[in-house]
C-alpha cells in the first residue's frame, strides 16, 4: 500500500547543514514530489548534490514497506498470521533451529546496518568533495578577482555539474594574468573549454602551448632561398672533399684543383 509520506532520518540535517532556505525548500519539494509518484524536479542550485543520496534512502524505505504489505497480504489469504504453536507443529522447529533462524535474522540485520552506514559515508564523501570543489573555486576567485557575489556563486556551483574544479580555478587565474578580472571573462574561457571539448587543466595548457606556437610560426621571417651561385658554390665544395687534394701526375689538374679551392673559399656577393 502507497505511504502518504516518506521517512526523513535525522542525519539528513548533516547534508543540509551548508544550505540556504531556498534551496533546502526546493530539496524538501522535490523529496515530496518523487515520494509521491516519481516525478523528479530539475534542482539548480546546491541542493541537487544532496537529493540523489535521501532518494536512494527513499526507493529503500518503500521497497521494505512493500516487502511487509507481501507478508501481510499472503498470512490475510491463509485466514491471518499463523499461530506460533501451529507454526513449531507444522514445521517441527525445535529449539535449536529457532537459535539459528534468531542468528540468521539477527546476521542480515547487521549486514542492512552495515550497508546504510557506507551508504550514508559515501552521502557524505560525495557532498564533502562537492564543499571542497566550490571552496577551491571561491578562493581562488577571491584571490584573482574579489569579492564573490552569489550570482558568480550559484554559476560556479553549476559550472561544476559538468567542468573539474582545478579548470575552473586555471580560468579564474587566466583572466587575471590577461586583467580580464570579471566573471563573464571566465565563463567566456569555459564556454570555449566545452565547445573544443577541453575538460582537464592538462588539455587547456596544451591547447595554450599549440596556440603560442602556431602564432611564433606565423610571425617568424621566412627562409632566404639559395641563390644559384651558392648551389654551385656548395656542390663544389662537396666535390673538392671527395678529391681529397691535389694529387694527380697531371699539373694542369692541380692548378684546377688550386684554382677551384680558390674560387670556393671567395665570399659570393651579399655574404
Amino acid at each position: 500500500m502507497l505511504r502518504p509520506y516518506f521517512c526523513a532520518y535525522h542525519s539528513y540535517l548533516e547534508n543540509m547543514e551548508l544550505l540556504n532556505s531556498e534551496e533546502r525548500g526546493r530539496l524538501f519539494t522535490a523529496l515530496l514530489e518523487y515520494s509521491k509518484d516519481g516525478t523528479l524536479i530539475p534542482l539548480t542550485g546546491n541542493e541537487r548534490f544532496v537529493f540523489p543520496g535521501i532518494r536512494s534512502q527513499i526507493d529503500r524505505d518503500k521497497a521494505q514497506w512493500e516487502q511487509i504489505d507481501n507478508v501481510k497480504t499472503a498470512n490475510g489469504r491463509k485466514g491471518g498470521r499463523p499461530k506460533k504453536a501451529e507454526t513449531e507443529k507444522a514445521n517441527g522447529l525445535d529449539e535449536n533451529l529457532k537459535n539459528q533462524q534468531v542468528i540468521s535474522v539477527s546476521k542480515k540485520s547487521l549486514e542492512k546496518e552495515k550497508k546504510k552506514d557506507k551508504e550514508k559515508d559515501n552521502i557524505s564523501s560525495s557532498t564533502a568533495t562537492a564543499e571542497n570543489d566550490i571552496s577551491a573555486c571561491v578562493q581562488a576567485y577571491e584571490q584573482n578577482i574579489g569579492p564573490i557575489a552569489r550570482a558568480a556563486f550559484d554559476d560556479i556551483s553549476r559550472q561544476l555539474a559538468d567542468l573539474p574544479a582545478d579548470l575552473i580555478c586555471e580560468a579564474i587565474g587566466e583572466a587575471a594574468l590577461n586583467n580580464k578580472r570579471s566573471w563573464n571573462y571566465v565563463k567566456a574561457i569555459l564556454k570555449r573549454c566545452r565547445e573544443q571539448n577541453i575538460l582537464s587543466v592538462d588539455a587547456y595548457r596544451a591547447e595554450k602551448e599549440n596556440h603560442a606556437a602556431a602564432a611564433a610560426a606565423r610571425t617568424a621571417p621566412a627562409a632566404r632561398p639559395q641563390s644559384k651561385q651558392a648551389a654551385v658554390r656548395e656542390r663544389l665544395k662537396k666535390r673538392l672533399e671527395e678529391m681529397g687534394g691535389a694529387q694527380s701526375d697531371d699539373p694542369a689538374d692541380n692548378r684546377i684543383y688550386v684554382e677551384a679551392t680558390e674560387l670556393v673559399a671567395e665570399p659570393l656577393p651579399g655574404e
